[in-house]
């Protein structure tokens, strides 16, 4: 059984104390650091320190992140599958 570390972190202008893995706790910090250098960029992009705007442009940015990253991750496995593919269609005319 994994026991659960308190991380508490402070995201914008929100203290947020959590209980996570040992395994997490360095992905937790490093997004809640992405996360706070994104709210910073949008104070200073924006001009505002509205904390709703500002927490809903870095929520806007970092789903655009993952959309994006699934569509290149589909696509590059496409990729890989149809040069798998070509490769063994060249193994299969070149045996035996």
């Amino acid at each position: 059984m994994s026991t659960k570390l308190p991380c508490n972190l402070l995201l914008g202008i929100q203290n947020v104390a959590l209980k996570v893995s040992e395994q997490e706790e360095s992905c937790v910090r490093k997004a809640a650091n992405l996360v706070n250098r994104l709210v910073k960029y949008y104070e200073k992009e924006t001009n505002s320190s509205d904390p709703s705007k500002i927490m809903a442009l870095v929520a806007l940015d970092l789903a655009m992140c993952g959309f994006k990253f699934e569509t290149e991750t589909i696509s590059l496995n496409n990729n890989v599958q149809s040069e798998n593919e070509q490769l063994l269609a060249l193994v299969d005319e070149f045996q035996l």
